[in-house]
């Protein structure tokens, strides 16, 4: 999602190296690429029975969304890049019967985002291809590659309603891009796709507190057009809306100069408002809730439980022509220190009965830090961050016959118990992983446990037979074992400081990159792989950081594997 440009390059270079969760490798016209992990994590001790349960079961009580994102890109043999589609669809995380309407629902929606993309790809084929601007820009490599792509940002998520915000770029030449945001909302239990009118029932009384909040907005640094409600009704059916914990937000994306905004103004109208304005149903949220805090949105909340609302609001700083971009956060008239890097996510997370930030910043390393800032002090501590990011699940990115084909399923923030978060992990390989975070009541991040869930698809060629330790699903020391020379290796579960365990899998499963004097690298083809509670193989890692080796039994891992790939 500092400072430091070289640091940026080497990142960049890096994902040209190395596959998933690290970086980019060829072989005769195949080549995979992955993304990046994040850096390494406080380390909890001893299990609580309440982490070792969270280990092994998905947050309670509330639907959790996965966004599967799949993306194609055509170039020919010399990288000019002729365009790019991409599309993004919703996947239920659970697998049981409670929602089983809500998941019918997704697969009905996600066909039709299919059949959309399919459509809107075609169209920009044939656009592009026939535009002599659009040849132009390839064939010197200016401009950006002509494209079409959607995104999703889930904006709630719980047992009454799900929200769900959508951003469609469209740029045919290469020149401009235009930006068009679409949302969709599900009842949870029925599956129903919801129309504005199920969820606010006095459209009127709505748009006029509406009108009032807008007018109110006049000077301040959140302000909107003199027009902004009337051209949000213009949409008509095609209304932008979504319901997130406190209130339903409608969206425009026109500056006024008519041009098209990657991040649209959004106004929210509050449930407390008025009487008999929104269907109860979709007004009562969990005592504990997480409401996404986007760029342009400005949310009045009750940080002090006085009955008033306060404003709270981002407020962003461009650096060095936008390579770089400071976050702070303004509530109640406060503003927090400055959080520098990249890119970020913020959230606003209700706990306890108080209000916090919490904001997922990218730095220029490849790292993302989550920093948490109490809304009643809006004092930042810069100290006070953990090395985590919402867990990508899965990424690849494989090369045939000059097509890039992409695809990443990554975690949402909707539940204010936790989060599933990924990191980086160094052992017998640059790695992600992920695991569970549980929120205290305080707000305070903390994994549950220390076993952590091995995501990148790094495979290993054992060179000799391995003495290890043999563990159950759990990690239970079962017996002693040996791993069997010329095993293929997947990486499944790590502490992130000295073990790794690993399970042997059929070559089917492998995908062989490079060979000769610097050897192979191994990577899994088929992610269903890691679908597996059998045992698994546990070895004792021994690590010099100072002269970056690695021993396993004493043994110089390089003797032991063929595959390791490190980053950094």
């Amino acid at each position: 999602m500092k400072g430091k440009k070289n640091r940026v390059l080497t990142m960049f270079l890096l994902l040209a190296f190395i596959l998933l969760s690290c970086g980019k490798t060829e072989n005769k016209g195949t080549e995979e690429q992955s993304g990046r992990g994040n850096a390494e994590t406080e380390k909890s001790g001893e299990k609580t029975g309440e982490e070792k349960k969270a280990e092994n079961a998905e947050l309670p009580g509330l639907p959790h969304l996965l966004i599967e994102k799949n993306g194609e890109t055509h170039r020919d043999s010399d990288y000019h890049y002729f365009y790019r589609g991409g599309y993004s669809k919703l996947l239920l995380k659970e697998e049981g019967s409670e929602f089983t309407a809500l998941r019918d629902a997704l697969s009905e929606y996600n066909k039709e985002v299919e059949e959309a993309y399919q459509k809107d790809f075609a169209e920009l084929v044939n656009v592009s291809s026939s535009s002599e601007e659009a040849r132009r820009n390839v064939a010197n490599f200016t401009g950006s590659t002509p494209e079409v792509d959607s995104n999703s940002f889930i904006i709630r998520s719980d047992k009454s309603i799900v929200s769900v915000l959508q951003t469609k770029s469209v740029n045919y030449t290469g020149n401009e891009t235009s930006y068009v945001h679409s949302a969709v909302n599900f009842d949870s239990e029925s599956g129903k796709r919801l129309a504005f009118s199920d969820v606010v029932l006095d459209s009127e009384t709505f748009f006029t507190l509406a009108e009032n909040r807008a007018k109110e907005s006049a000077g301040m640094d959140t302000a909107f057009p003199v027009d902004f409600l009337a051209k949000v009704k213009e949409q008509g059916e095609n209304l932008c809306w979504t319901v997130n914990a406190e209130g339903v937000s409608v969206y425009y994306d026109l500056n006024s100069s008519g041009q098209s905004l990657k991040d649209p103004m959004v106004l929210t109208v509050y449930f407390n408002e008025a009487e008999n304005l929104f269907n109860e149903k979709y007004t009562k949220t969990e005592e504990d809730y997480v409401l996404p805090l986007l760029e342009r949105q400005h949310l009045d909340i009750d940080l002090d439980g006085d009955g008033k609302r306060e404003p709270v609001y981002l407020k962003r700083q461009e650096v060095d022509g936008n390579f770089y971009m400071n976050m702070s956060v303004v509530a109640n008239g406060r503003e927090s220190g400055i959080v520098e890097g990249l890119d970020g996510w913020t959230y606003i997370l209700k706990k306890s009965g108080k209000y916090y930030l919490y904001l997922f910043k990218d730095e220029d390393d490849g790292v993302t830090f989550l920093y948490r800032i109490d809304l009643s002090t809006v004092e930042l501590n810069p100290d006070e961050h953990w090395f985590v990011d919402l867990s990508n699940k899965e990424y690849y990115w494989k090369t045939v016959d000059n097509v890039d084909k992409e695809h990443s399923l990554q975690e949402s923030f909707t539940d204010a118990a936790g989060f599933c978060g990924g990191e980086g992990n160094e052992i017998l390989s640059t790695n992600t992983v992920e695991i569970d975070w549980l929120i205290d009541e305080n707000a305070y991040p903390k994994p549950a446990g220390n076993r952590y869930r091995v995501t990148s698809n790094r495979v290993l060629r054992a060179l000799q037979d391995i003495s290890a330790q043999e563990v159950d699903q759990n990690g239970k020391v079962l017996q002693d074992g040996t791993i069997p020379a010329g095993s293929y290796l997947l990486l499944m579960y790590s502490d992130n400081e000295t073990t790794m365990e690993m399970r042997i899998i059929d070559e089917k499963y492998v995908d062989k990159v490079g060979g000769g004097e610097y050897g192979s690298s191994y990577y899994l083809n088929d992610f269903s792989q890691f679908q597996y509670d059998g045992n698994c193989y546990r070895i004792q890692i021994e690590r010099d950081r100072e002269s970056w080796t690695t021993k396993v039994n004493g043994i110089d891992a390089e003797e032991l594997f063929e595959g390791m790939i490190y980053v950094g």
